[in-house]
């Protein structure tokens, strides 16, 4: 299959070539596709082999007969994000191959990641000091006291694998360093003589990687064994999605969160069965909510189910890209490969999704999770007599604890700190607790 290609200019006035899948598959095609399969084309058309790419693309367009599909197809993102628990044993295996390699008489040097490969080591961080002022500094103290051995050997692989960089101890919850910091949304990759604008697409070694869906970059999570494969070049099979589309109407009324939004699409979706699924928000609701509200919807993809909860790309992701300090160069990049790509975000497209039910954002109010499952949507004011019905729950007899005690206040979630809403709110919050003279007891972590 000849592939077409189209070009922009990059940040520095560079010509760069891309892939214009529409007019490789056909306009009829690619405007029907949701937006998550164009780039799942665009990443079978520039990265798989001629005689994959064929018969990927063929699948990919029968895929619109019946809006599901058995065939699989490849992938391979442009990068890899892994935490503590899966890159450790990951870099150990490849420092295992080196020392075999190199009794072999080979370069070891020979076996490093060929994509990116950022890592966060912030999970293994523990809150044992709290409520003093250097309770941070305490808390990373002991961490680095603790994984001395295991920082040493990173820093190690950070310096011998230059593909390898390692975010150090106390930088921050991975999904929010990717959303403020590393994402791209496009990215520049040198390949076959060529300089290409390629969207960002990722994989990442956590079931919370679809956040960073919310700045419209696709990505999702994957093992540890299957992230080794992807390291070295291989790309992962995935079935053809089955996509459903959640159309948004509406606007969010004042004082509705993030969380509130994120919960009622999780009831939603878990109502209907989406495991395993593509989900595509899409309707003109999309455009009245930010890259933090809707990011904080996509890292609950795992709790609704899905694979991911894909948010396309429009003026609010350019506006969080300049917000968090992305050059004015890169945003005029962005939106010239984005448009050019047939990427960008139109509120009054309705493309074909295998389902689609409609949210009105205007209808949610205020809410609670639970009291005992995250799927169960209470809004806040029956939360109390939710609580009761459930009956008191065991406690240590010895303590003042009431019967329905706090146990922890503290925001340790990468749900919420992608919002800066949600952590004013909580601080807000906070300050009128202890306007009312609310106090905190010695019992509650905070």
């Amino acid at each position: 299959m000849d592939i077409c290609r189209t070009s922009v200019v990059g940040d520095d006035g560079r010509r760069l070539d891309m892939v214009d899948t529409e007019s490789t598959v056909g306009t009829d095609v690619y405007q029907r596709w949701p937006v998550v399969l164009r780039l799942l084309a665009e990443n079978v058309l520039r990265t798989a082999p001629p005689e994959t790419r064929s018969r990927a693309v063929a699948d990919l367009r029968g895929w619109l007969d019946r809006r599901t599909s058995d065939a699989e197809i490849p992938f391979l993102p442009g990068r890899l994000m892994m935490h503590d628990t899966t890159s450790t044993p990951a870099l150990v295996d490849i420092a295992a191959m080196r020392d075999v390699v190199a009794a072999g008489g080979g370069d070891p040097t020979s076996l490093s990641p060929v994509l990116p490969v950022e890592i966060s080591v912030d999970h293994s961080l523990a809150v044992e000091s709290f409520a003093r002022s250097d309770a941070a500094l305490l808390n990373l103290g002991h961490d680095m006291r603790r994984n001395a051995e295991r920082y040493r050997f990173l820093a190690w692989a950070a310096e011998n694998m230059e593909t390898v960089h390692v975010n150090r101890p106390g930088t921050g919850i991975m999904h929010t360093i990717n959303l403020e910091q590393l994402a791209t949304v496009v990215s520049v990759e040198h390949r076959d003589g060529f300089d290409w604008a390629v969207p960002d697409m990722m994989l990442g070694t956590d079931s919370h990687t679809p956040m960073i869906n919310g700045l419209g970059v696709l990505a999702w999570g994957i093992g540890g064994l299957e992230a080794q494969s992807v390291m070295f070049g291989m790309p992962t099979t995935l079935r053809i999605p089955d996509v459903v589309g959640v159309r948004l109407t509406g606007a969010l009324r004042p004082g509705v969160l993030g969380t509130d939004l994120a919960l009622t699409i999780t009831h939603r979706l878990r109502e209907i069965g989406v495991t395993g699924e593509f989900v595509e928000f899409f309707g003109p609701g999309v455009s009245s909510l930010r890259v933090g509200t809707r990011s904080v919807v996509a890292n609950m993809a795992p709790e609704y189910g899905a694979t991911t909860g894909y948010f396309p790309v429009d003026d609010e992701v350019l506006r969080y890209l300049s917000e968090t300090g992305r050059s004015d160069a890169h945003c005029r990049l962005v939106e010239a490969a984005v448009t050019r790509g047939g990427l960008w975000f139109d509120p009054d497209a309705v493309p074909e999704y295998t389902r689609s039910i409609t949210v009105d954002l205007s209808e949610i109010e205020t809410s609670v999770a639970g009291p005992r499952r995250p799927q169960d949507l209470l809004p806040l004011s029956k939360a109390g007599r939710a609580i009761i019905a459930t009956g008191t729950p065991p406690g240590d007899s010895g303590t003042e604890m009431p019967a329905f005690p706090v146990a922890i206040a503290s925001i340790t979630s990468c749900t919420n700190t992608s919002d800066p809403r949600l952590l004013i709110a909580a601080g807000l919050l906070a300050r009128k607790a202890r306007a009312a003279g609310v106090t905190v007891p010695s019992w509650v972590k905070t």
